[in-house]
């Protein structure tokens, strides 16, 4: 598969460049990963939504994309983005966290069945809710990354063509949600001179994740992938 068509329907080619491209590039970010911060990276927020452009091979649910989009999402504590020294390539330097030995992703509301009224306000407007009852909430649904990829690559499920990636920042360090000066700030997904998209590669048993193809516009500066 071609990691970042536009349309993502050539699923012959991971890269441009073939698979020599592919481990080459992996080696290159696994070894900034290892470096850590401040050598190998620099962290600048946390992810909170990663938007997918529709993709035919993804077998989604159409309601659980209704109202939101093809998306990963995590509510609250998301994983880490980062940039490597020198070559400004997005990472995920941490990958994703394990449960029973695959990657776990959070619960997400179910806003197809959203709850009326959830602090039982009454038509004096005070909430009636007992002392100590929390407000109701809306049914959770399950996030499945196997139904969310559009298809898989030796031991990697691809996600593609990535839309748009909204992160959590607070200055120039890693943000926490809720902290005082925090904001979001979009990572806009481009199509790069030889026609792909931005990738996201998840290896679903170990959590390790990469970026590949098309390039990103952050803030005023665009960088060009691979």
């Amino acid at each position: 598969m071609l990691a970042g068509t536009e349309n993502a329907t050539d699923k012959a080619n991971i890269v441009m460049g073939g698979a020599r491209d592919f481990d080459f590039s992996m080696r290159i970010k696994r070894e900034r990963a290892f470096a850590g911060p401040g050598k190998g990276y620099n962290i600048f927020g946390v992810i909170e939504t990663i938007y997918l452009e529709p993709d035919r091979d993804c077998r989604m649910d159409p309601e659980d994309a209704k109202g939101v989009g093809r998306r990963l999402y995590w509510p609250d504590g998301g994983p880490a983005i980062a940039r490597s020294i020198p070559e400004q390539d997005l990472l995920i330097p941490g990958g994703l966290p394990l449960r029973q030995g695959v990657v776990y992703m959070p619960d997400v509301p179910d806003i197809n069945h959203p709850v009326k009224n959830p602090y039982k306000v009454d038509r004096h407007a005070q909430s009636r809710l007992a002392k100590g009852e929390a407000p109701r909430e809306a049914p959770m649904r399950k996030q499945r990354l196997e139904n969310i990829a559009s298809s898989k690559f030796q031991n990697f499920l691809v996600f593609q063509p990535v839309a748009q990636i909204v992160i959590l920042t607070i200055g120039g360090g890693p943000a926490r949600f809720g902290a005082m000066g925090s904001y979001k700030m979009p990572i806009s997904s481009l199509s790069s001179f030889d026609g792909t998209k931005m990738a996201l590669l998840i290896d679903p048993f170990t959590g390790e994740c990469f970026f590949k193809g098309g390039r990103y516009d952050l803030a005023d500066q665009m960088t060009v992938r691979d």
